[in-house]
């Protein structure tokens, strides 16, 4: 069958699924509750697809395997070892967490310090910030996209902005149901690549040891040449040396444990015990996967030692997998790989929705908003975060996986002392948690700009974290009496 129309026979297929999931979803999501966390009634299994469909986004699948082509497991050390210690500490404060009762992170604040201000400026950030990684996902679907319908990649975005705006609008609800037929997607399509990749190897084992022998450039874009024994290494060279890849744990790894995409699966789960065990399950689900994907990205350097085109990181996966490695299957791979950018970024928009609208609005409205008036806010929201983040995908970062490391520092440096603090810390103050604001914006405006431009050795969120932790620290020690006063 010819390759454009048996791609176009996937496509229809696929939309007329996320199309029946999203139209069933629009009217179980009429209420605050039942939009932003189906009334906490989902069951385990529910919340497990969820989680991973969300955490396995583009940046894994591209991205990580991409750099596993190029780099070898160092890209392993610098990514996916910072997100599951990240997890564990996650998993430490699950049950704190759940038991506040709120329905968004920024909550938390006006809940614990009677503050609306804080509420409303957590929201902005969050808002901001998710807009921010939202970009990864449409670069990934736009990628995706351009592989299978030779389209120009400005193009190829506009169908990622109508398939996210429609499963976010109606809800967790919507976001739950499509991750569900996403993860299956993607757990069966890896697992098809894999067994042909080592079909084609010889042998499982023998991945890893073909591995050991590669040299020479992985294609004609990297900037340096493959060593015999590199690609099994735990560091790397560029962005996967030992001192970046460590200090990304303050960037992906903390990042990750305060992200309020996880937090709200936490909060939206029957209670503290199913969260927790969402979370257990979600880790052992989520390793066999990542071994999937640095199986089948050492696989492909293997087969292919150098590829004779000029590419980026993130488009090695579908370039292999459209050209070196194309099969029947290759469709049902490549749109594998839409549903883990689609699950992802339905999610984010979602936390874009519930900033706006019950964060900042509700937050500052003078008066209780009606719940539907909150609904109604929130899918303009998603629409108004979506039109941002597709004019910003125009121009893509380079590499998702160190883009989307900068944006999670984010978190780590604002909010995770203030959010760790609060659930962990009694002596915690309204006023340590806006000095440590404020001392995290302070370290993001000095540090980034020296880290982007070649004069820090350590990822910028290392020092942004400690300083906002000191900040906090400090701010409620000298506050303290003060506030316990009034």
């Amino acid at each position: 069958m010819n390759k454009t129309l048996l791609y176009l026979i996937y496509f229809a297929a696929y939309s007329a699924i996320l199309l029946v999931i999203g139209k069933s979803s629009l009217r179980d999501s009429d209420s605050v509750g039942k939009f932003f966390m189906c009334d906490r009634r989902l069951p385990l299994w529910r919340c497990v697809c969820t989680f991973v469909g969300t955490w396995a986004s583009a940046a894994s699948i591209l991205s990580l395997t991409g750099s596993v082509y190029e780099s070898g497991l160092s890209a392993l050390m610098f990514s996916v070892v910072p997100w599951f210690l990240g997890a564990l500490l996650m998993i430490h404060v699950s049950g704190k967490l759940y038991a506040t009762g709120v329905t968004t992170v920024p909550e938390l604040f006006r809940v614990r310090y009677g503050s609306k201000g804080l509420q409303a400026a957590f929201g902005a950030l969050l808002a901001a910030v998710y807009v921010l990684y939202l970009v990864i996902q449409i670069k990934g679907f736009g990628i995706v996209a351009s592989t299978l319908f030779g389209i120009p990649y400005s193009l190829s975005i506009l169908l990622v902005y109508l398939f996210i705006l429609y499963t976010s609008f109606g809800g967790y609800q919507s976001v739950t149901r499509s991750d569900v037929f996403n993860l299956i997607l993607m757990i069966v399509g890896l697992g098809v690549l894999l067994v042909i990749v080592v079909a084609r190897v010889g042998s499982l084992g023998g991945i890893y040891s073909g591995a050991a022998g590669v040299t020479g450039y992985a294609h004609a874009g990297m900037e340096y040449a493959t060593e015999a024994g590199d690609l099994l290494r735990p560091f790397g060279q560029g962005d996967f040396a030992p001192l970046m890849s460590i200090s990304m744990f303050f960037g992906w790894g903390l990042g990750l444990a305060v992200n309020p995409q996880y937090a709200v699966r936490i909060l939206a789960s029957r209670d503290a015990r199913s969260a927790r065990r969402m979370i257990w399950v979600s880790l052992a689900l989520l390793a066999g996967i990542y071994f999937t994907l640095s199986s089948i990205g050492l696989g492909m350097r293997v087969l292919i030692p150098t590829v004779n085109e000029t590419l980026s990181t993130d488009e090695i996966f579908t370039y292999i997998l459209n050209n070196d490695l194309y099969s029947e299957w290759s469709g049902f791979l490549l749109f594998a790989i839409i549903g883990a950018c689609v699950s992802t970024a339905n999610s984010q928009l979602l936390l874009i929705a519930s900033s706006c609208s019950c964060d900042i609005v509700g937050a500052l409205w003078p008066r209780p908003l009606k719940e539907s008036t909150l609904v109604n806010l929130s899918r303009g929201a998603v629409m108004a975060g979506g039109t941002l983040s597709l004019l910003l995908a125009l121009s893509p970062p380079a590499s998702l996986l160190t883009y989307g490391g900068d944006v999670w520092g984010v978190f780590s440096v604002t909010l995770l002392a203030p959010v760790f603090g609060t659930l962990l810390w009694e002596s915690t103050t309204r006023t340590g948690v806006c000095a440590a604001l404020g001392a995290g914006l302070l370290a993001l405006a000095v540090f980034y700009p020296l880290y982007y431009g070649g004069l820090l050795p350590v990822h910028p969120a290392l020092p942004g974290t400690l300083i906002s932790a000191g900040a906090l620290w400090l701010g409620s020690v000298l506050s303290r009496k003060k506030e316990a006063e009034v």
